[in-house]
């Protein structure tokens, strides 16, 4: 049973919104996209673990994604977290072509492609560093200690692994093996630690305090919101601004038409800026100056909300969690 969904990675999302509205010509676009690259490499490696893991039983597995807890004052990432009443088993994605090799001597992660060798830090020593914090975890909100497992899965099934020790295939697979792997560890430990009752707890606990991570991605790339290009963009060629005739948002560049452009424009608001928003700030970003048209745009935006203050002073709160 999945307990929540896997969403699309929201650093992924913010980055597409920054490259959108940017100069050409503005330095820092190539470190942006190699980032942006990266991630999406790694939500897709992500997502193909999540296919293998459809092949097992739902009523026996409860499975987390983007599990981010607090311990003794830190907070501690998991990609995949799978549940049971016997073992909890944490799944470290990691998509990469070519080569990789892992050295337990120095404990480092290395790919070797194209003539390239390139050094990452070590998910060994990632995943056993998520064991004893998911322990203190368990310890510190009164639940029974149960075996905790790890493995450092490998998305690419073209991915040749090597490593210095042989130990290491019971903690590297390649994501076809994982269900098998799981299988194999339901029937090492058939103890149950958690009764169904307990079991229903930690879920509820765990949802409640799960803290997804939101950085605040122009401050994090010391980019000003001042470089931030306003208005509202065309989904079919991204042109930037648009203009608004006619209840339309037209593009001079493809000339095509959208009624409800806008929504994006405010979702990269919400994404680069804050989670709220005046009404000047909307006829500021959305580059209009009718005060009765940005009233009824954001209506069109939030049908059911419930804007603060009157009508000059109104301050409307963005929501796209869903």
């Amino acid at each position: 049973m999945d307990v929540n969904e896997r969403k699309v990675p929201l650093k992924l999302l913010k980055l597409e919104a920054i490259l959108g509205r940017l100069e050409k010509d503005y330095p820092k676009i190539p470190l942006l996209k190699e980032h942006l690259r990266k991630i999406q490499a790694g939500y897709n490696g992500e997502k193909a673990v999540d296919y293998q893991l459809g092949y097992l039983s739902s009523k026996d597995y409860n499975i987390f994604y983007d599990l981010r807890l607090e311990v003794n004052g830190r907070y501690f990432q998991i990609d995949t977290l799978l549940l049971t009443r016997s073992f909890i088993l944490i799944i470290e994605v990691k998509n990469m072509s070519g080569e990789v090799s892992f050295d337990t001597t120095f404990n480092q992660f290395i790919q070797s492609k194209n003539g390239s060798i390139n050094a990452y830090p070590d998910p060994i020593l990632q995943i056993n560093r998520q064991e004893y914090q998911l322990k203190e975890w368990l310890k510190q909100n009164h639940f029974p200690l149960i075996p905790i497992h790890g493995f450092v899965v490998i998305s690419n099934p073209q991915t040749i692994i090597s490593a210095n020790s042989g130990s290491l295939n019971k903690k590297v697979i390649h994501a076809a093996s994982l269900p098998h792997k799981i299988t194999q560890l339901q029937q090492h430990f058939h103890k149950k630690f958690f009764s169904d009752k307990e079991l229903k707890k930690v879920i509820r606990v765990m949802k409640k305090m799960n803290t997804p991570h939101n950085n605040p991605i122009l401050e994090f790339y010391k980019i000003s919101k001042d470089d931030i290009l306003p208005g509202v963009i065309c989904k079919a060629c991204g042109y930037l601004p648009l203009t608004r005739e006619y209840g339309q948002w037209k593009c001079t560049n493809c000339h095509k038409n959208s009624k409800n452009a806008h929504i994006q424009a405010l979702r990269d608001y919400f994404l680069l800026m804050n989670d709220v928003i005046t009404s000047r700030q909307v006829r500021e970003f959305l580059l209009i100056s009718s005060p009765s048209l940005t009233t009824r745009i954001m209506k069109n935006a939030y049908p059911n909300a419930h804007p603060i203050g009157d009508t000059k002073g109104r301050i409307y709160k963005l929501d796209f969690d869903k």
